[in-house]
């Protein structure tokens, strides 16, 4: 029996030190292919990839780059006269929609993906389009989570992000809420909730009173990772422990971008791809 026991132990540390190898060699090679595909932009596509990085790390998107707690973040929205009557709109437009689409395409790895996917709604010359950040990974975890939703949907978590986003952009509005509710990371009863409430205000024509839960980002302390919760409802274990997590993440990232600020500049791709493996831990 105590050979026994020792074998069983031995098996168990040498589980968690190939754990531990596999989770450092995938952030590596993340590392390694995210600096590659940086130095091979152009240098106004860095001075977008940094951009872009630089504004999302300082928001929510700090929670999909740098942590697993959203799935999905929106990082920057784009108003493209691409309806416009002017042709040299449309085609000025259509430039820099094919620049923005091919940094997120170039700056995409297996972990993290970037995808600009057009709102389903436009006014008479504009046309939204939504850049996103997306953790590969925590977003199947999350369709198979809600297998029965999703299936509806068409979606597996074999679907590619871009069709993931595209398919929830573009549902019935009922479903659209619920999925990006989801894919934003919100917990569950938050999700139900604000589909019933709006259910309910489509019906009665009544406003549902609310409140919110916030949690901070480096730009501000409310405003962009927050949902909402029925009037008077107390926060539970699981928005606490949304928030402990969150806010480790953002400790640790103030510290990490005062290294990467150079000439009042932050770098911030460069700082993505050094620091990843510090984040992991």
């Amino acid at each position: 029996m105590r050979l026994s026991l020792k074998f069983m132990n031995t098996l168990i540390k040498l589980s968690l030190v190939l754990f531990c190898v596999s989770i450092l060699s995938s952030c590596s090679s993340t590392r390694h292919q995210i600096r590659k595909s940086y130095r091979t932009l152009s240098l106004h596509e860095k001075t977008i990839a940094d951009s872009l990085l630089a504004y999302g790390l300082n928001h929510e998107a700090l929670y999909t780059l740098m942590d697993t707690l959203k799935p999905v973040s929106s990082l920057k929205m784009y108003r493209f006269p691409l309806l416009s009557v002017s042709k040299s709109q449309r085609d000025s437009a259509i430039v820099k929609l094919k620049e923005i689409q091919m940094v997120a395409e170039r700056m995409s790895n297996k972990e993290i993906y970037f995808v600009a996917n057009p709102y389903k709604m436009a006014d008479s010359v504009y046309k939204n389009v939504q850049l996103y950040a997306i953790r590969k990974e925590r977003l199947q975890s999350i369709i198979k989570q809600h297998t029965d939703f999703y299936s509806k949907l068409g979606i597996t978590e074999n679907t590619s992000p871009e069709m993931v986003l595209s398919i929830t952009e573009n549902g019935n509005k009922y479903d659209r809420w619920r999925s990006y509710g989801y894919l934003f990371g919100y917990p569950d009863y938050a999700v139900d909730f604000f589909v019933k409430a709006g259910k309910s205000e489509d019906s009665t024509k009544q406003f549902v009173k609310r409140d919110f839960f916030a949690i901070p980002v480096y730009a501000r302390e409310t405003g962009y990772f927050t949902y909402a919760m029925p009037k008077e409802h107390k926060p539970g274990e699981m928005d606490y422990l949304i928030r402990d997590k969150a806010m480790h993440t953002l400790s640790k990232y103030k510290v990490q971008r005062q290294k990467f600020i150079k000439d009042n500049q932050f770098k911030a791709t460069k700082m993505w791809w050094k620091t990843l493996k510090n984040f992991s831990s």
